[in-house]
């Protein structure tokens, strides 16, 4: 269960249209909307045709039915499981329809009151209505609940900031940079709030953090403007002025052009993301309730709409492994391949099938074709080596292969792999220069430490 659990930060933290354009921030800040005014010819100019906009949108409106036609199938199947309303409740919330969403998350809730994810999509629906001190709530059980994330905190800390409890806010917000991967929001939002405190020295660290994180930041370029000002430093907020309206000149084009896109072939690739988060989700659900067959399907189906993860990927092949049937699998996943024919991640899998039926030539071909279309990615030259090595063939080049992987990604599970390869080419004292750079990069391992004492020299 515990597998399924981490699934859903998949499934419930959703990507919002338009937000990384400068920053999550200026999606959730209370700053001037950026507007722009175009000549007639120039939004002819880039308004795509009529037919070029109703595909992508008939596209993404069927997504969006099925995506909730799959979560809403899983509950009826499954009225006891938390997790089932959990997806449903995401569904929904993906579609606008956030009345839907908070009555089946609020189900989610009675079944199993710690499902954090929950708490953060009602908090969201809270915060889009305006409804502060009940979002202040639901992010607070958010955080009794679960570890805090930088999600929950900025929350929580913009909706104090609205409420006007600064110096609230500002003791969530600096846990939120404290964290150890903190965002460019999370700066950008302690930054506000130092602003609003009067801590205009403090203020401008926190912006020029963020800056630091996210160097095309437009507010925080605006926040530093703003406090050298108040510090009087004249000229250095002369600097970040000119900054700030060179990004805002970017800015405005492209929110012009999203505008002028939206839903079309802007919006769709974003769709096919999350739907395809639902889609896994639901397939991880049956998975639990030994539905197998259902999860493979929606496995797959979330691999073809999200062609760059490999974590469907991943638990496609698994399913195929658990169930004992690798070569449905391979049939699968040359289905896959045939329909994204330059996909890189297809033919690894396929690769990794067929080794497994010992079809050494199919798996050779396979790894070869991840090089051709992947060559700056190491693992296309890694599973090759690793296969060589399993089927004691052509074990010199399962050498040269692993030294490439090094080239490309130098870690210890790399040396320790040209270190094998060494071995099997009786070459033992390359394999034990291999393992001791693999320890200097990971001391602590065992198998290393293994190796290296087996070849050792002998007093």
């Amino acid at each position: 269960m515990d597998v399924l659990r981490s699934s859903w930060i998949w499934v419930a933290r959703l990507a919002i249209p338009g937000a990384h354009l400068v920053g999550v921030a200026l999606a959730c800040c209370h700053i001037a909307t950026v507007q722009s005014a175009l000549s007639a010819a120039e939004r002819t100019s880039i308004e795509p045709s009529k037919a070029a906009v109703t595909q992508p949108q008939a596209e993404a409106a069927d997504l969006k039915r099925e995506a909730v036609t799959v979560a809403g199938q899983v509950a009826e199947a499954y009225p006891n499981d938390a997790l089932a309303y959990a997806l449903l409740g995401s569904a929904y919330y993906n579609i606008g329809r956030s009345d839907e969403a908070t009555k089946h998350l609020k189900r989610c809730l009675e079944l199993r009151p710690d499902q954090v994810e929950a708490y953060e999509i009602l908090a969201r629906v809270a915060y889009q209505k305006g409804e502060l001190e009940e979002t202040a709530r639901l992010c607070r059980e958010a955080l009794k609940r679960g570890p805090a994330t930088p999600d929950v905190l900025n929350r929580l800390g913009r909706t104090l900031l609205d409420l006007g409890q600064t110096e609230e806010a500002v003791r969530i917000l600096q846990q939120a940079v404290g964290l150890p991967k903190p965002t460019s929001e999370s700066c950008y939002l302690l930054g506000q709030a130092h602003m609003q405190s009067g801590d205009f020295a403090q203020a401008k660290d926190s912006f020029r953090r963020a800056l630091g994180l996210l160097p095309d930041h437009t507010q925080a370029c605006f926040g530093l403007y703003t406090a050298c000002l108040r510090l009087g430093q004249t000229e250095e907020a002369a600097r970040y002025r000119e900054q700030f309206l060179k990004l805002e000149a970017v800015d405005r084009k492209d929110l012009t052009d999203r505008s002028a896109r939206e839903d079309t072939l802007t919006g769709l690739p974003m769709v096919r993301e999350t739907v395809a988060r639902t889609l896994f989700g639901a397939a991880q659900i049956y998975r639990v309730h030994e539905q197998t067959g259902k999860a493979a399907e929606l496995f797959r189906k979330s691999a073809a709409l999200d062609a760059d993860n490999p974590v469907y990927r991943s638990a496609l092949e698994s399913s195929y492994v658990q169930r004992k049937d690798p070569a449905e699998g391979i049939r699968v996943f040359e289905q896959l391949a045939a329909e994204q024919p330059e996909n890189s991640l297809n033919y690894l899998f396929l690769g990794r099938l067929h080794g497994r039926l010992e079809h050494f030539e199919a798996a050779e071909r396979s790894f070869q074709k991840v090089q051709e279309l992947a060559p700056q990615w190491a693992e296309g030259y890694r599973a090759l080596a690793e296969l060589y090595l399993r089927a004691n063939q052509k074990t010199d080049q399962a050498r040269v292969l692993a030294r490439r992987v090094i080239e490309l990604e130098p870690s210890g599970s790399h040396y320790y792999l040209l270190a094998v390869a060494c071995l099997k080419n009786k070459d033992r004292p390359g394999a034990l220069e291999a393992v001791k750079k693999a320890l200097a990069l990971s001391p602590n391992e065992t198998k290393y430490q293994q190796l290296f004492q087996q070849l050792q020299p002998k007093p």
